[in-house]
């Protein structure tokens, strides 16, 4: 039978598989209490920002109200994560806290927005 409760909890890492997980969650940097730190999911992010840009932009959506709608999408899944227990925004140091979900987020935006500059600029 489904564990539902499992299922919901593992839709925050999109469902990635183990072995895969267990390389996007290696350590690259962190700060010596741990509320700063970089794995290879930050790349994830970024990569997604500049995937989600690209989409964005090419299905002619309004170029107007872009970093504001990719802005929204972004906090929508860090929402989820956080609803689901897979983050916890209260807390200030360790995995995944609130200043990962804010660099988390930044991260995103960079890559937006190197997507949109790189369209905008050939």
């Amino acid at each position: 039978m489904v564990d539902l409760h499992k299922m919901i909890y593992k839709s925050g890492d999109f469902f990635v598989p183990q072995p895969v997980k267990k390389v996007l969650d290696t350590l690259l940097y962190k700060s010596s209490n741990y509320s700063f730190y970089v794995e290879i999911w930050h790349i994830v992010h970024f990569v997604t920002g500049f995937l989600f840009g690209l989409i964005y932009i090419f299905l002619g959506y309004n170029t107007h109200t872009y970093y504001l709608n990719l802005f929204i999408i972004h906090t929508i899944w860090e929402y989820w994560q956080a609803y689901i227990g897979m983050s916890n925004p209260l807390r200030l140091t360790y995995h995944n806290n609130l200043i990962d979900i804010l660099f988390d987020t930044f991260i995103f935006m960079v890559g937006s927005y190197i997507a949109l500059t790189l369209v905008t600029h050939t």
